[in-house]
Parts: C-alpha cells; sequence; structure tokens
C-alpha cells in the first residue's frame, strides 16, 4: 500500500518556521544550545576522566607526603640515636667490662685471685657456679654467676680485699661474710668465709 505526502504540508510548516530561522535571537539561542550540548558531551566523554586522574593524583600526593613525614621522623630518631651512641662509645669498654654478655668466669677467677695478690691474703678455697660456656641466646635479662671463697691473712689485709671486691669494674654483690680464727697458727690472722654473686647479660 503506497502513501502520497501532500507537498502542501511541507510548504506550509515551512513557511511557518522561515521567520524563526531568519530571526537572530532565535539562531543565538540554539548556538548556544548547540554549544551546550557538545559541552556537556565532552565533559561526559573527556573531562570526567581527566578528572578522575587529577583527584587520583591529589590522594596519591598526600599518601606520598604522609609516608615522606614518617620516613623523616625516623631518619630523625635514628640520628637521635646515633648522636647518644657517639656519646657513650668511649664508655662502652667499660660497660662491657662491667656487664659482659657471657659469664667469663675465667676472668671471674683472675680478677679473684689478683686482689688476694694485691691484699697479701691466702686463698685456701674457691668455687664458681657451673655455667655454659656456650653463647647463649640473647634475652634481655641479667643472670648470676655464683662464686665462694675462703682466704686468711690479717684484719687489714682482709679488709682490703674486701674494698677490691666492692670496688671491681665488674659488677657484684656480697651475699655474706663470715669471720672465724685462723685456729692452725699462732698468729692473729683470720679466716673470711666469702658468697657473692657477679652478673653478666646475654
Amino acid at each position: 500500500m503506497k502513501y502520497k505526502i501532500n507537498p502542501h504540508i511541507f510548504s506550509h510548516t515551512y513557511k511557518r518556521i522561515k521567520p524563526l530561522i531568519r530571526s537572530k535571537k532565535t539562531i543565538s539561542f540554539f548556538s548556544l544550545t548547540a554549544t551546550f550540548l557538545s559541552l556537556s558531551f565532552f565533559g561526559l566523554f573527556a573531562i570526567r576522566p581527566a578528572l578522575i586522574t587529577a583527584v587520583s593524583l591529589v590522594k596519591s600526593v598526600s599518601e606520598l607526603k604522609e609516608i615522606n613525614n614518617t620516613y623523616e621522623a625516623k631518619i630523625n630518631s635514628i640520628i637521635k640515636a646515633q648522636n647518644e651512641y657517639e656519646k657513650i662509645r668511649g664508655a662502652l669498654p667499660l660497660i662491657e667490662k662491667a656487664l659482659p654478655v657471657n659469664p667469663s668466669f675465667p676472668k671471674v677467677a683472675i680478677g679473684l685471685e689478683d686482689f688476694a695478690k694485691k691484699s697479701t691474703i691466702e686463698i685456701e678455697q674457691l668455687h664458681i657456679d657451673n655455667v655454659s660456656i656456650s653463647n647463649l641466646p640473647h634475652t634481655g635479662k641479667l643472670q648470676r654467676l655464683g662464686y665462694a671463697l675462703i682466704v686468711s691473712g690479717d684484719y687489714e689485709s682482709i679488709s682490703n680485699y674486701i674494698l677490691h671486691l666492692l670496688n671491681w669494674i665488674r659488677i657484684t654483690s656480697i651475699d655474706s661474710l663470715n669471720y672465724s680464727s685462723d685456729n692452725s697458727t699462732d698468729s692473729a690472722n683470720l679466716r673470711l668465709t666469702i658468697k657473692g654473686y657477679t652478673f653478666y647479660e646475654p
């Protein structure tokens, strides 16, 4: 079935819109509308991804600044710790002697014998607790190394020996001191039993 279009309809419609097409206001309106639609289309497909990228970059910059501040704080802490270390570095050998990382029981025995020679007394008996000679795991806790000895000598010499123990660079503690007369000789010598302990920190 064929439809026949009446040409008078187009002619009539054209005559009605012809004044609008010739109007400058109408043309400006259509131009603005077309521009707005074009910008909307461009913004939807072009500007939006750019804005998303810009927001992501701003977020990344903020995160990087936060990370940078964290690293700067850590670096400052390391520098401060290094400065503190430099202040005490000269004293570290003394600290290691005062509180070694292992029992070092031979040095304890040598120290006790050396003090006896300096004080001109005699060590009759010496006992040091048994300890492991292998490297102990780091615990961060003080460990004790006990010792006991019997010495003999005059009162002044024994007093000097006790002073040597108290002034020992290695940290030590005396648990007990028991005096008795030395009946094996006719001299005025005394016999002293000492029990104490020293420390180490593995």
